[in-house]
């Protein structure tokens, strides 16, 4: 594995030969190539060493849970601490099987330039939104969520309805806006996106 420290050493090497064999004037090029580089390692990777919720974490579930009852009295608590937990902790493997960089447009840079093979914000969607479905929830129901369609800014999330009810009550479900910590919202209150069913 090729280490930050690896990778400017060895272009530093080849920057200062360059410089030296063909004179200042390619050192232009050579600056913007090592400013690439650095751009490049900018990014955070994001690993976990444990997939078991953290304290702070466990209070999450808990609100999310409190949230998700409240879209309906038909929900059932043990599927909405369920599907609650889940979301909170799932992306953190997703985060691993991902090697996630963040911040999220860097790691989609990474996606689209092939050096990552996965973690684009419908990815995360479909592997969250996969993964919940398993638990087969009676009570809750799990959707997925596209705003801005077709567009540069195309956003894709889950959502969570309660059973029998409509898209606009559900909850967004968003592990990809925050590099695997889970972002959740009304559908109707997000402030960013104006979600649609897809």
């Amino acid at each position: 594995m090729i280490t930050k420290g690896d990778f400017f050493l060895g272009f530093y090497r080849i920057f200062s030969q360059n410089i030296r064999k063909e004179g200042e004037e390619s050192m232009g090029r050579w600056v913007v190539g090592w400013l690439i580089g650095a751009l490049f390692w900018s990014g955070c990777a994001v690993k976990y060493e444990s997939f078991e919720p953290t304290a702070q974490e466990n209070q999450k579930v808990k609100t999310l849970q409190k949230e998700l009852l409240a879209l309906s009295p038909e929900v059932d608590p043990k599927e909405a601490e369920l599907i609650a937990h889940e979301a909170i902790t799932y992306p953190k493997q997703l985060a691993n099987s991902y090697n996630l960089i963040s911040p999220p447009l860097f790691h989609n840079f990474l996606v689209n330039a092939g050096i990552r093979d996965r973690g684009l914000c419908y990815q995360w969607a479909e592997d969250l939104g996969n993964h919940l479905k398993t638990f087969r929830p009676q009570s809750l129901k799990i959707r997925f969520g596209v705003a801005n369609l077709g567009e540069n800014d195309e956003h894709n999330a889950v959502v969570v309805i309660p059973k029998g009810g409509s898209f606009s009550e559900g909850i967004v479900l968003d592990p990809w806006r925050e590099s695997s910590k889970l972002y959740w919202i009304g559908v109707g209150s997000d402030p960013k996106y104006r979600w649609k069913e897809r």
